[in-house]
């Protein structure tokens, strides 16, 4: 099998060495010709799971599945439970962080395998701020979970549900943000408008 690999035309990086390397539209930097063949292996078996991941629960341009939202999306439900039925908070409690590679591991989808292999393989336009976002997820659950606590534990039925609430829907707001970075939109995550978030 052939890769086709386009030179760029522009300028070098920094300090005028390396190559860039255009593939799939975007452009890679070799630092040093002992790496060149590394770096095209890379980029042939990047090529290879995009073909695969067409007609896939992968996305093809990100290499990322938006399986992986199901398991934020269940502390999301469990949190809407809590204001009519505190004993949820247990299962809130109960619920933990899984990484994405892992929540694939104990998934039964068809494209399991794939979305595994695949993810160490997801271009840092889009990985880089996937991950971020999973981080501020989890730290936003950890968040919810202590301030829902104390609530219940001071009985305090409106302020259980505006927490609740609260933390429901800044989690689905960074859910949306995830899912379209899983769909192909290059996403700068924004810190401050983030931290408002937990901030509740």
């Amino acid at each position: 099998m052939f890769l086709a690999v386009a030179r760029g035309s522009t300028p070098r990086p920094p300090g005028g060495r390396g190559t860039r390397l255009r593939i799939l539209g975007i452009y890679t930097v070799i630092g040093e010709v002992g790496s060149a063949g590394e770096v095209i292996d890379r980029e042939a078996r990047t090529l290879a799971l995009c073909e695969r991941a067409r007609g896939s629960n992968v996305n093809e341009k990100t290499l990322l599945a938006t399986d992986y939202l199901n398991h934020i999306n269940e502390i999301v439900m469990l949190f809407d439970l809590v204001p009519d039925a505190p004993e949820c908070l247990d299962d809130c409690k109960a619920w933990q962080p899984l990484s994405y590679q892992d929540h694939f591991r104990a998934s039964h989808i068809a494209d399991r395998d794939l979305a595994i292999e695949a993810y160490d393989f997801s271009p840092p336009a889009y990985k880089e701020p996937f991950d971020q976002l999973v981080g501020e997820m989890n730290r936003l659950v950890e968040i919810s979970i202590e301030k829902l606590d104390y609530a219940l534990s001071q009985g305090s039925e409106d302020v259980t549900r505006l927490i609740a609430e609260t933390a429901s829907r800044n989690l689905q707001d960074l859910i949306g943000q995830t899912s379209a970075v899983i769909n192909g939109t290059e996403h700068a995550v924004d810190q401050a408008q983030i931290d408002a978030l937990m901030e509740f």
